[in-house]
């Protein structure tokens, strides 16, 4: 078992504390996943770690400017809903288009609904057509 699976069975297991550590360390090496991982056991309470916003946003802030996706995400939804972080809906909208762009039809989804609400753009119901079938087609 490599140490990303161990610190998951960690975190599965209830004990962030142990969990952590070993997150830690591969982020610190660059691992985008650990990194992540860290954020979202945060933004969540996952695993025995606290609710923490700001360690939330910190860290998918990390991860999304080393390229993940899933960060990329998760840095819109806490634009979105002020996790961490300001509201900001044009900041929401522009990290869900970058994660977009990068494959995440959960972020596709969330895209069209901004164009549907009109949050941080102008409301385009063709522009949310557009995403919500790009999102319907993974």
């Amino acid at each position: 078992m490599d140490d990303f699976a161990l610190a998951n069975k960690y975190l599965d297991a209830g004990d962030g504390g142990k969990a952590l550590p070993i997150f830690t360390r591969l982020a610190e090496q660059g691992r985008l996943d650990a990194m992540h991982s860290i954020a979202h056991s945060y933004l969540y309470g996952i695993g025995g770690f606290p609710l923490d916003y700001d360690l939330a946003f910190t860290w998918f802030t990390r991860a999304a400017n080393n390229g993940c996706p899933q960060a990329m995400y998760h840095l819109g939804l806490c634009n979105a809903e002020g996790y961490g972080t300001p509201v900001d809906p044009v900041q929401s909208l522009a990290w869900y288009k970058q994660s977009a762009e990068h494959g995440d039809e959960d972020a596709m989804f969330r895209v069209g609904h901004c164009y549907e609400r009109g949050f941080g753009t102008e409301a385009s119901p063709a522009q949310a057509k557009k995403w919500y079938k790009r999102a319907a087609s993974f």
